[in-house]
């Protein structure tokens, strides 16, 4: 997996941040299989308008491209790497549904079918 990261709307980002944001979204290696070697991870780290207690929270915005699949997931956090902890939950759990919808749909399909052609009998 080719992961890209952009940080606009920041002077400087830390190496470390930048580190830490990779090897969090790193994992989702892992759940990709066969299909790690074809999967684009472009991360883009900016700003957010503060909300709360931290004065500039950080908002990760992720598109994960495999083949023909896109995946987006966006997070504001206080901090890159607890954006990056959400993005990683966000990704893994649409990756868990993606996995399995092409080959239900083709045996759902394949149900049908068998049982249209069981009328005649």
């Amino acid at each position: 997996m080719k992961i890209s990261i952009n940080a606009t709307q920041f002077e400087s980002l830390p190496q470390s941040s930048r580190d830490a944001v990779a090897g969090k979204l790193g994992s989702i290696r892992r759940l990709l299989g066969a299909e790690d070697s074809i999967a684009l991870l472009d991360v883009e780290i900016a700003t957010a308008p503060p909300e709360g207690r931290s004065a500039t929270p950080a908002r990760i915005t992720a598109r994960l491209t495999i083949g023909s699949d896109v995946l987006h997931a966006e997070a504001v956090k206080p901090t890159p790497a607890a954006a990056a902890d959400r993005v990683r939950s966000t990704l893994e759990h649409e990756i868990r549904s993606l996995r399995g919808k092409g080959e239900s749909r083709w045996k759902s399909g394949a149900r049908r079918l068998k049982n249209m052609l069981r009328f005649g009998n």
